[in-house]
């Protein structure tokens, strides 16, 4: 054994604690999945009734979300790859992106698909691309957050109605426009011509990519990030993107309310589902299972829904599990 390997005992313990965390969250999910059904709050025959009588809205709401939104979601990401200069092929980035959609549909809350896509983007990568890949990881999260944020906010607005009657609906609005407000400001900021000390200044793509000066990772991936400052039509575009990926979930919750037999405008979809969106990214449960129709029978109900209301993110939710499964062999099949 060299003196750098680890004992044989820690790496089983290590093993141990990673598994254990993964079965507690699946157990917690299970948990809420169970009280919801025995409460009467979720009901699964309603599921399969509404996939068997209306199976065109159910194809509709699975096509959506294979398709478009996750064309919207790829090109996002492709797009800072591209304007990193990270070398990378187009069926490489299509296989990691179908990579991370696997692992999200069964790893903890939203980030758990970045974290594997994350680790084979820069598996291999010299300190100079792995700052640079990194930066295309943190600008794709960023703005996808920066865009649902946005999309919560202006149908909070529309939605006035709801939440000036409710002290709950109210609590909500308030927070979602005070976070729209606080990530417009940081927006403006991080691409204003002016330098602070915390922000990387906007330099020049040849000053990024010398290779003459070393220096160390962190100083790269602040680079990295700072050409965006140089070039914000990726980091607005990313937002722009992002906002068309969670339109389409609306138009994915309103059909799953739809073939549900929920009659709701579509503006009150839109003013659920980015909650929804946020509840689901909670690192609790697997895809956020249980998580999301725990709040869907809340919020539903709130904005006048009179059934369906856990079932309507039971149905999403058993779309992005089918697709996660379709991402398998991306994952699978890659060669080592």
């Amino acid at each position: 054994m060299t003196a750098n390997a680890a004992p044989a005992s820690t790496t089983a313990s290590s093993r141990f604690k990673t598994w254990a965390g993964h079965l507690l969250r699946v157990g917690i999910g299970a948990v809420v999945v169970g009280y919801l059904i025995k409460s009467g709050a979720l009901k699964p025959a309603l599921l399969w009734t509404a996939i068997h009588q209306h199976p065109l809205l159910y194809a509709s709401a699975f096509l959506i979300y294979l398709i478009p939104l996750q064309v919207c979601s790829w090109a996002r990401w492709y797009w800072f790859l591209r304007a990193a200069k990270v070398p990378i092929t187009l069926g490489a980035s299509i296989r990691l992106h179908l990579t991370g959609l696997f692992f999200n549909g069964f790893l903890p809350g939203g980030t758990g698909g970045d974290i594997a896509k994350g680790w084979y983007l820069l598996k291999g990568r010299g300190k100079t691309e792995s700052a640079a890949a990194l930066g295309t990881m943190v600008a794709d999260r960023v703005t996808g957050m920066f865009g649902l944020i946005g999309l919560a906010a202006v149908a909070n607005l529309v939605n006035m109605d709801l939440w000036s009657s409710s002290p709950t609906l109210f609590v909500q609005a308030v927070f979602i426009l005070c976070v729209a407000a606080a990530v417009s400001l940081l927006t403006a900021t991080f691409l204003s011509p002016w330098s602070f000390k915390r922000i990387p200044k906007a330099v020049p793509a040849s000053e990024i990519l010398a290779p003459e000066t070393p220096r160390g990772f962190m100083a790269e991936f602040g680079l990295a990030l700072a050409s965006f400052r140089k070039y914000p039509v990726p980091f607005l575009g990313g937002i722009g993107l992002s906002v068309g990926v969670h339109l389409f979930l609306i138009l994915i919750y309103a059909l799953c309310a739809g073939a549900l037999d929920v009659s709701l405008p579509f503006r009150l979809h839109a003013y659920v589902a980015p909650t929804l969106t946020f509840a689901n990214g909670i690192p609790i449960s697997p895809a956020g299972l249980g998580v999301g129709e725990a709040a869907g029978k809340l919020l539903y109900t709130a904005v006048g829904a009179t059934h369906g209301q856990a079932e309507i993110p039971a149905l999403v939710h058993s779309i992005g599990l089918i697709i996660a499964l379709l991402a398998a062999p991306a994952y699978l099949l890659k060669k080592k």
